[in-house]
């Protein structure tokens, strides 16, 4: 969690408006399907940065880390996954 200082106006989300029912499909999601043979942990993102909700799981492995990044209803958007 990031916290903006006062001054910066920046737009924000309420943790109510998460798609917590679609989170677990979406970890299960990037850690089968981005390239990573051994997943070692699993970090999950939301930030609303560029005025759309953006969730981003990311996966990371002995060698590698990969990402899927999803839109606030929890369809996923893009995957970056390991080279």
């Amino acid at each position: 969690m990031v916290f903006t200082p006062a001054e910066v106006r920046a737009p924000g989300f309420q943790l109510r408006s998460l798609p917590y029912e679609r989170i677990p499909a979406l970890v299960e999601n990037a850690s089968t399907t981005l390239g990573i043979d051994s997943p070692k942990s699993r970090q999950l993102t939301a930030d609303r940065i560029t005025g759309i909700l953006t969730i981003r799981i990311t996966v990371t492995g002995p060698d590698s880390t990969a990402s899927l990044e999803a839109d606030g209803a929890g369809k996923v958007l893009r995957r970056s996954p390991a080279p």
